[in-house]
């Protein structure tokens, strides 16, 4: 098999897997966020505010994408909007106390997710994984943006 044809085949193989992993972080836990608005809220609640453009960057989206998914969490009260005093152009994105608690009740999730995935895979064999992550995403930086 050539090595174009092994990477067709772990295609779906990766797809599967991520779709798996998804499920699993889900269960129990209020699904009617994206991953990528999730995110948001995990970066915010290590470094809040952020101006939306380094949020953007951040999450490897754009400006106006960073607006789409905010609205939601903003009309659920979980994070603020406001613009900066000495440029009225530039938009910080803050977390709230009520969204500080909410992305405290996924660290159970993700607990018990690493629990789950470290029962079944060996320390070797997670660190040769994160290589080979790592090596994939070093690799495409750039490519695709």
């Amino acid at each position: 098999m050539s090595n174009y044809e092994e990477w067709l085949s772990l295609s779906p193989l990766l797809k599967s897997t991520y779709k798996k992993l998804k499920a699993e972080w889900y269960k129990g836990v209020d699904d009617s966020f994206s991953i990528s608005q999730i995110r948001m809220m995990q970066h915010l609640s290590r470094t809040s505010p952020l101006k939306s453009t380094d949020l953007a960057e951040m999450l490897c989206v754009t400006a106006g994408a960073v607006t789409l998914m905010g609205d939601k969490l903003y009309e659920r009260g979980l994070i603020d909007r406001y613009r900066g005093e000495q440029d009225r152009r530039v938009v910080y994105i803050a977390i709230t106390e009520q969204g500080k608690q909410y992305i405290s009740s996924f660290r159970a999730n993700d607990e018990q997710l690493i629990k789950i995935i470290a029962e079944r895979i060996t320390e070797k064999d997670m660190h040769e994984l994160k290589r080979i992550i790592l090596l994939l995403n070093e690799s495409l930086e750039g490519d695709y943006q």
